[in-house]
């Protein structure tokens, strides 16, 4: 996984800090002091993504083997009973090489974004005004982040949600609120007219956090392995003006 260093801290803005929670959980801007506990985090909360994805896929692919059991074993009767414990292997080795699958399929988004956004997230996220990077730190740690862009890619008044991660231990404590929360607060400072998102369907949580703010499905699409073909991209936008 590539990193940069930079040998000074360049100019940034710098949003008002926000201190929640009696001072226990700090939300601010991204310091370039901050650019290895953010990948570390995004990096943390997306292996937590397989457990999801192994949880959406597998339920069709058991209930297909489990109906498939009622033949194999009308067959052992009829011709051996070694063919039960054959089927039950076969089981066994086709959902190991679905989890190699869905294990290998996440990690290879990590390190797209790791390569990508997450390698000069100074470049991406701290270039403009309608862009923009927040951490939660909380006992002087970074334990969760969430950004803003802002590029040519969007149309004038569009900007897009990025990298919501909260670091597993710390779930549950309101820190996803409280960033979404800053995020907000920007995005109408800077009087955008829309904020757009992307996530899976295996992302639950993070789904019921958006419908809460107001943000609305717009459009559904599979994924493009058909082996995953129950794991779904989901967008989302939110208007502001409304």
């Amino acid at each position: 996984m590539m990193s940069t260093t930079n040998e000074f801290e360049p100019k940034r803005r710098m949003s008002p800090t926000t201190t929640i929670d009696s001072g226990e959980v700090v939300i601010r801007s991204y310091h370039t002091a901050d650019y290895q506990q953010c990948r570390e985090i995004f990096t943390q909360g997306m292996e937590q993504l397989i457990k999801l994805v192994t949880q959406l896929v597998f339920p069709r692919f058991c209930w297909l083997l489990a109906a498939l059991s009622a033949f194999v074993f009308l067959a052992a009767f009829k011709y051996s009973l070694w063919l039960v414990p054959l089927y039950i292997f076969a089981c066994l080795v086709m959902l190991s090489l679905l989890y190699v699958d869905v294990y290998l399929e996440c990690w290879k988004f990590i390190n797209s974004c790791l390569a990508s956004d997450l390698k000069d997230i100074e470049k991406t996220y701290m270039a403009n005004d309608s862009s923009h990077m927040w951490v939660a730190e909380w006992n002087g740690k970074v334990v969760g982040m969430v950004g803003l862009v802002h590029n040519e890619s969007h149309k004038p008044g569009v900007a897009e949600l990025q990298r919501m991660s909260v670091s597993p231990a710390c779930r549950r404590m309101g820190i996803a609120r409280k960033l979404l929360d800053e995020l907000l607060k920007h995005a109408k400072e800077q009087q955008l007219e829309k904020l757009v998102l992307t996530t899976t369907s295996a992302q639950t949580p993070a789904i019921r956090l958006y419908k809460k703010y107001g943000f609305k499905l717009v459009a559904v699409f599979p994924y493009p392995q058909k082996l995953l073909a129950d794991l779904q991209y989901s967008c989302f936008d939110l208007r502001l003006n409304d």
